[in-house]
């Protein structure tokens, strides 16, 4: 592992370029941006996803991580904006549309929630096998585990339970945005990107089991986290979906590959972004109120129920689904 302050000085260079673009295709002006300025942002996006892999695994308390998370974010509505929906298009495009294109994904989308699962595992059995491992735990959470009341009334009421739960739907938010937009980066980020949070969850759920207290930490999680969740693997498969397009673009050139997959890819992943709004209402109302464990609970799985009733039955038919496949609405 290189030393940071070289990692730094030798890659903070493309690092200023890539935000000097930015700032200047801002404000529209990407539609009437030159080829080559284009051309040189995406070549820019995908050093600076792969110095972001690295920073997380080599640095990762260090705030040059949040600053290249920070770059990535801010330049993804400049590679990937869709074409502006029409409004009397958006009911069908939410009633059929988004369901057909998230078939289409499914692979992919599954591949990103095999991921998740896997980092969960992990950070499970690390926090099982190391108990030391709960460091990894953020304070204030740990201070609500060593009172045991993570998730009863009294503290949801009180300190504990908002500060989680906005630290889950921000950091979901964020997640979605990169999981996608490293995808460009032959999806290897995307990959890390899973991992690394499905790790986070497994050591705070390991973490609330050993202290007895696993269904008030999935109280806290469930009612708005199916949803969350969903979303992220949604973004983070259509991320996916553009790294396949890059590194297998059959008989097609990679750029051309890439255009062909990035229209479906960036309207999954708007669509899905919409579904935040819906877990928000339910992490506003519900997650922090007094309502029994067992029905926050029953909030999540019927939640859970009518999304992926939605997402796999709504406009199922072969002819359809292929058509999606192929890029036509």
């Amino acid at each position: 592992m290189i030393p940071l302050e070289s990692f730094v000085r030798e890659r903070e260079p493309a690092w200023r370029e890539l935000r000097q673009i930015q700032l200047r295709l801002r404000g529209g002006r990407a539609r009437r941006a030159a080829l080559g300025d284009v051309d040189r942002l995406a070549a820019l996006t995908r050093a600076v996803s792969t110095d972001f892999a690295i920073a997380a695994r080599d640095y990762p308390g260090d705030r040059v991580v949040a600053e290249l998370t920070q770059l990535l974010v801010q330049g993804q509505p400049l590679l990937y904006r869709a074409p502006p929906p029409r409004l009397r298009h958006l009911g069908g495009f939410f009633a059929v549309g988004l369901p057909r294109l998230f078939r289409a994904h499914g692979r992919y989308v599954g591949l990103a929630a095999f991921s998740l699962l896997v980092g969960a595992a992990a950070g499970w059995a690390a926090v099982a096998l190391r108990p030391d491992l709960t460091e990894l735990v953020p304070a204030s959470v740990r201070a609500g585990l060593a009172g045991h009341h993570l998730g009863n009334p009294a503290a949801l009421s009180g300190q504990l339970a908002s500060p989680l739960s906005a630290l889950i739907i921000q950091n979901n938010i964020r997640v979605a945005l990169l999981a996608f937009g490293l995808g460009l980066c032959a999806g290897v980020p995307t990959v890390l990107v899973l991992l690394v949070n499905g790790f986070q969850l497994g050591t705070l759920a390991e973490a609330s089991h050993t202290a007895g207290l696993d269904a008030q930490f999935w109280a806290l999680i469930v009612p708005h986290g199916v949803i969350e969740l969903t979303v992220i693997c949604t973004a983070a498969g259509a991320g996916l979906r553009l790294g396949d397009a890059w590194l297998r673009p059959g008989l097609q050139r990679r750029g051309a590959a890439l255009a062909h997959a990035a229209g479906p890819a960036a309207r999954l992943c708007a669509g899905a972004a919409c579904l935040l709004v819906v877990a928000g209402l339910i992490e506003g109302f519900v997650t922090p109120s007094g309502l029994a464990v067992g029905v926050k609970l029953g909030v999540g799985a019927v939640s859970g129920l009518v999304l992926f009733g939605w997402l796999l039955g709504a406009g199922r038919g072969r002819a359809a689904d292929s058509a999606v496949v192929a890029g036509r609405p």
